[in-house]
């Protein structure tokens, strides 16, 4: 039995950068975590890795996953009993059966969820919901059309344009259509998946520069923490799909004037949608206005670039942001944390099978994270690694990054 009143049970598909952050400001940690990287073990005291206890490969676990971490979860928690916290991360964005069966799981015991609550993550995940929300407060927002009410000859909409999911996340379930011919194909190919027309919507195709917000909240009161672009689809890390997501850049390089109005959205949805801790939100920056994308209730992927690039550690802040006498102090630290690096975070994707006996020479590569362990080939497509790379400036940065990833292309090839 775990008797600590700092212990921390973090479930996700990716644990490791939250268990590293949340080590690092004292808690005890235990992980259910998809992947099990080798750079995740010095910071749990426990652990359920996921594809070791199924003993499969991530293609064969890419799309049912969600069910296994709460399976496990739910394992792992009756065997620990007397945790503090309870946090879930990246992979259960939209499985609010599976959270619901957790959340009950801790619901007469004195472990507290420093979470989003089902129904404002259900609110947040719904896009029509979120767009004619802002639409009402006179924000622009994508044309769009739920797909069963949609025909392209009675819309304004022109190709190309997106079909997608109305929850989606990095970058899953979001199609670019070309043509009438191309829409006709994607569905069939989505049919074979179980394809739920009310689930979909068509999207005016917005071109521009992706950018990601990050907000921390008590539920009434928020601060932006970054913003920060994204990096969607580079076909220089592999990208398995074009809007896949594959990193970051911290912070953006913006304008005031355009900064000014996606931290104006941001803190709007974060406090109509009564989020609590930190959350971000998606958008894509055309002609110097920010068209939303999505809302991602639940720490973002880009949470070790910001802590690295602030020099403050923000899951300590997540946790204690579900405190009501912290606020004060986590307002000040934010307002105080100017950034004055710039961090660049890679996700590199095997571009080929990857033999496991060269797994160790890209791990001993610097600036490498999420390490995968050498114990099997890695598929073509899947995640090989993650770059994080800091520098005072965004070009020294930026390039320390690429060169790590020209030294993992050498070592492949």
């Amino acid at each position: 039995m775990v008797n600590k009143s700092n212990s921390v049970l973090v479930i996700g598909f990716n644990t490791r950068p939250l268990a590293y952050s949340l080590n690092k400001a004292g808690y005890d940690v235990y992980a259910v975590d998809f992947f099990g990287d080798l750079d995740l073990f010095p910071f749990v005291k426990d652990n359920i890795i996921v594809i070791k206890e199924l003993n499969k490969n991530y293609n064969s676990l890419k799309d049912i996953y969600s069910k296994h971490l709460v399976q496990f979860g739910i394992k792992l928690y009756r065997k620990l009993q007397d945790i503090n916290f309870l946090l879930i991360g990246s992979g259960l964005d939209d499985a609010y059966e599976g959270r619901t069966l957790l959340l009950d799981e801790i619901k007469n015991s004195n472990t507290i969820s420093i979470n989003n609550a089902v129904d404002i993550i259900t609110k947040s995940r719904d896009i029509e919901l979120i767009y004619e929300l802002l639409k009402s407060h006179g924000y622009n927002i994508p044309m769009y059309y739920s797909f069963e009410k949609f025909k392209l000859k009675e819309t304004e909409i022109k190709y190309p344009l997106i079909l997608k999911k109305k929850r989606s996340a990095g970058g899953m379930n979001v199609f670019r259509i070309d043509n009438e011919t191309n829409i006709e194909s994607q569905v069939q190919i989505l049919k074979k998946k179980q394809f739920i027309p009310s689930e979909w919507i068509i999207q005016e195709y917005i071109k521009g520069t992706p950018i990601s917000c990050t907000v921390i909240s008590n539920g009434n009161e928020c601060e932006v923490i970054s913003i920060n672009q994204q990096l969607i689809g580079e076909k220089f890390l592999n990208s398995p799909r074009e809007f896949t997501y594959c990193g970051n850049i911290v912070p953006a390089r913006l304008l005031k004037e355009e900064r000014n109005i996606i931290t104006e959205i941001s803190m709007f949805l974060t406090k109509n949608l009564g989020l609590k801790g930190i959350n971000g939100f998606d958008f894509v920056l055309q002609d110097h206005f920010p068209y939303f994308m999505e809302c991602n209730p639940r720490i973002p992927g880009s949470i070790r670039a910001s802590e690295s690039v602030l020099n403050i550690n923000l899951l300590d802040l997540h946790i204690k942001s579900f405190i009501p006498l912290e606020w004060n102090n986590i307002r000040k630290t934010i307002r105080t944390a100017l950034p004055k690096t710039s961090a660049i975070k890679f996700i590199f994707f095997a571009p080929k099978d990857i033999e496991k006996n060269l797994l160790p020479k890209i791990s001993n590569l610097e600036f490498i994270h999420d390490k995968s362990e050498p114990k099997r080939n890695i598929l073509t497509g899947e995640p090989l690694c993650t770059i994080l790379y800091k520098a005072k400036t965004f070009s020294k940065a930026y390039n320390g990054a690429i060169e790590i990833v020209n030294k993992i292309n050498r070592i492949i090839d």
